[in-house]
């Protein structure tokens, strides 16, 4: 019996949902990683029990795109891969996000966040700017980058 009830479609929607989030499997790795998600009721990193089926998440390596665990989403957003990998600025921990109110089109933004908290956020029009400032931040605050 599952912990939690599946309607017809959420294999094919799963399926779907993990590629474009970057998982890469083959048709029988699927299968496999599918029925380890769809039996889990406990988290596999800090063992919490899940209290709906939303709190689950599946696990990967975001550089290689190979399946790591079944986990809640506490775990999954402390997962330093995710925190620290290059994004399109080519940066760690620097992303854009679009603004129509300046000439470039798009803010470079710093932010760093810990167990759901947003712990630091600037943006800037100056990808200079955010470095230096991520650069400081890094310098200030070694407990986060151990």
């Amino acid at each position: 019996m599952l912990p939690f009830e599946v309607n017809k479609k959420h294999k094919s929607n799963t399926k779907y949902k993990w590629k474009s989030r970057g998982l890469i499997f083959t048709t029988q790795e699927f299968q496999t990683i599918y029925e380890r998600y769809i039996k889990s009721s406990f988290c596999e990193l800090c063992g919490i029990k899940y209290k709906n089926s939303r709190d689950r998440h599946m696990d990967h390596d975001h550089s290689t795109g190979k399946f790591r665990n079944i986990v809640c989403c506490k775990c999954n957003t402390w997962k330093s891969d995710k925190k620290s990998r290059p994004t399109i600025t080519g940066e760690r921990f620097i992303t854009t996000r679009e603004d129509k109110c300046v000439v470039q089109g798009f803010l470079y933004i710093f932010q760093f966040s810990r167990s759901g908290k947003n712990i630091i956020h600037k943006a800037s029009k100056d990808l200079e700017k955010v470095i230096e400032f991520r650069n400081k931040f890094i310098d200030e605050n070694p407990q986060y980058f151990k």
